[in-house]
Parts: C-alpha cells; structure tokens; sequence
C-alpha cells in the first residue's frame, strides 16, 4: 500500500519542473514530508481491506496535512521534484525527514 501512495506522488512530481530557487526549504518540506510517511504508516496500522478506501484515507489525510502547513499539492509536488534532481539535496532532506519521525516518536512515547 505505502508503495502505492508513493508511486502517486512520484506520478505527480514526473509531470511538474521547479528550480531549486522557488522550491520550499528544506526544513519546511521535510516537515511535510515526515507528516505524509506518518499518514501513510497510520493508513497502514489501519488494516483498511479495500485499497479503494486506503486511498481515500490517504488523501483526506494528504488534504489536512497541507491545509495545516499552508501549502497546496503543486507546491509540494514541484519542490518535491525538484528535491529529486538534486542527489546530495535530497539525501539531505531525507536525512532530516528521518530525524523528525524519530524526534516525534520519541516525543509520543514520552507522553505515554
């Protein structure tokens, strides 16, 4: 399913091109980024048998995240791209997109 929803993405970036000058930072679009793999793993935990229905989930989910943050799926999906054609960027961003997920699991536990 994660696969899924990933290859979506993917479909959408293939079709957008944006300069790393108007792409959003790094910072911002890991926080985004950390915020859907979150979704996509509650979508997951879920145990939804239709995947009809996952992705309806997922892109309700999808639609709040960015609603939250300010941003609409083009933003993402160009910087996203944009992410893509720079090697050492995006490393750099998925670095970070990995320590966010690890800060908020640590966070969540802690709360527990």
């Amino acid at each position: 399913m994660k696969k899924v929803f990933l290859l979506l993405f993917l479909a959408l970036v293939g079709c957008t091109e944006e300069t790393s000058s108007n792409r959003l930072d790094q910072e911002q679009m890991a926080q985004v980024l950390a915020d859907i793999h979150i979704d996509e793993a509650l979508i997951q935990n879920m145990h939804v048998g239709n995947s009809d229905t996952s992705l309806v989930l997922y892109h309700e989910l999808n639609k709040q995240t960015l609603k939250k943050r300010g941003l609409d799926s083009t933003q993402v999906a160009k910087s996203y791209g944009s992410y893509v054609k720079d090697p050492a960027a995006f490393v750099k961003l998925y670095t970070r997109v990995n320590e966010i997920i690890e800060e908020r699991a640590k966070n969540a536990s802690a709360k527990k």
